[in-house]
């Protein structure tokens, strides 16, 4: 009577014990078929990391096999971008979610990380250019702050160059303070600030020819520069 009253105490009535009961049962029951399960998901685990190696190497097959080619569209813009010597190198590395293979870009045995900002911003442009060459991409837009940053004329002649091909493809919106960009624009664009406000407006062929010889000689604006400008432009 003591233990009876001691149990509805503790769970409210006889039947809460008794259900109480039941499920400690299940409960032990499933530690007792614990080892069992674990085999079970050891069991699921092998096949399928087997299967997921499987995929690795398939898909490290497929990729030793397009990156050469690949790799010839880079070398095509990267030379265009005067950047020389692009080379990828493969390495294996363990599973990860980028598969089995570690890809390192090389520009003449330089790495990515000791590339100059002018160097890794054509590298880019040349990724992305090879990029849709092999995929055909469309109606794409690409939105580009001062890429031809620290790039002398003829690298900054370049990216302009190639960036012309890829608007047949992409909607291009791109910030340069370089007058070979500026001048292959179809629409050019002015951004003036003044008392802390911001305002931008479309400029045409006379306007443009003045602010990209701005862009040029500066403030005061030379004759030379004006008939540069022209040149750029016409």
């Amino acid at each position: 009577i003591e233990a009876l009253s001691s149990l509805i105490k503790k769970y409210g009535s006889i039947e809460n014990s008794l259900e109480y009961l039941q499920e400690k049962k299940r409960q032990l029951e499933q530690y007792n078929n614990i080892s069992i399960d674990k085999e079970k998901e050891e069991t699921k685990e092998k096949d399928l990391r087997q299967k997921l190696q499987d995929i690795s190497l398939r898909v490290s097959k497929t990729r030793h096999n397009f990156i050469k080619e690949f790799e010839k569209n880079i070398i095509f813009y990267t030379t265009k971008l005067h950047l020389n010597k692009f080379n990828f190198i493969i390495s294996p590395k363990e599973l990860s979610n980028n598969g089995i293979d570690y890809i390192k870009p090389m520009i003449a045995d330089v790495e990515l990380k000791n590339l100059s900002s002018g160097e890794f911003n054509r590298l880019r442009l040349a990724f992305l250019a090879a990029k849709n060459d092999v995929g055909n991409l469309e109606n794409g837009i690409l939105i580009l702050d001062e890429i031809d940053a620290n790039l002398s004329g003829v690298e900054s002649e370049s990216v302009a160059e190639v960036l012309v091909e890829l608007s047949k493809k992409y909607q291009i919106f791109s910030i340069s303070h370089q007058p070979q960009l500026t001048s292959k624009a179809t629409q050019h664009f002015l951004v003036s600030k003044k008392n802390n406000k911001s305002t931008i407006k479309e400029i045409k062929l006379k306007e443009r020819v003045n602010e990209i010889a701005r862009i040029i000689s500066g403030k005061d604006i030379s004759q030379d520069a004006i008939n540069f400008a022209k040149k750029l432009l016409l």
